[in-house]
């Protein structure tokens, strides 16, 4: 069996004829991110909606002129295209941002490279993304009240005692299934963000 694919073969793949299923990975995974982030800034719904799908159609257009500068990881690429188009609409400066140019790379290039605040809460949706993906992942493959012992221990913060006299196992049981569900859990949010936000 082959391991899942790395973030930048995926990447590669974005500008491939019969991309679709990368893309619909892509924003997957990244949609709620772009949306989030708009809104913790000030958006409304539908515009940060609509942010997103420009956040993407820049990508698009562009994916080919990130990956032949070789320089920057794609995550900060992305990270500048959200931030930029999001104060473009704050400000409603109808500049060239949203055209894709070479122009625009330019620009974009030469903006400050993050906005500290902006910056950590992209990071942290980011990886709030990761574990929910990671967590739809490993829970169908976990026996329910496996998944159940883990989530009251460490989602819910309940003390294993508790959670061993509420489920009838034993505490050893419920520290294993604990241990083996965060194991799990920890490669599935460890392959997703190797695919998508290294460095190139």
């Amino acid at each position: 069996m082959q391991g899942p694919e790395t973030r930048t073969t995926l990447i590669g793949k974005l500008n491939e004829p019969a991309s679709e299923e990368v893309w619909r990975e892509f924003v997957t995974i990244y949609q709620p991110l772009v949306i989030r982030v708009s809104m913790a800034k000030g958006l409304q719904h539908a515009d940060a909606e609509d942010l997103a799908q420009e956040v993407f159609s820049i990508v698009k257009r562009s994916i080919t002129s990130f990956r032949s500068r070789g320089s920057g990881s794609f995550r900060a690429w992305l990270f500048r295209i959200t931030r930029n188009l999001v104060v473009n609409q704050l400000t409603r400066c109808k500049g060239p941002v949203g055209s894709g140019d070479s122009h625009v790379q330019q620009w974009l290039s030469q903006q400050p490279e993050r906005d500290n605040e902006t910056a950590s809460l992209f990071d942290l949706e980011l990886h709030r993304q990761q574990l929910q993906r990671a967590a739809d992942e490993v829970r169908p493959l976990v026996e329910p009240d496996t998944w159940d012992a883990f989530w009251m221990t460490a989602v819910e913060g309940k003390s294993i005692s508790d959670v061993a006299r509420s489920l009838g196992k034993s505490e050893g049981a419920v520290r294993m299934a604990k241990c083996r569900v965060t194991a799990r859990l920890q490669t599935a949010a460890l392959n997703l963000s190797g695919q998508w936000e290294t460095d190139e």
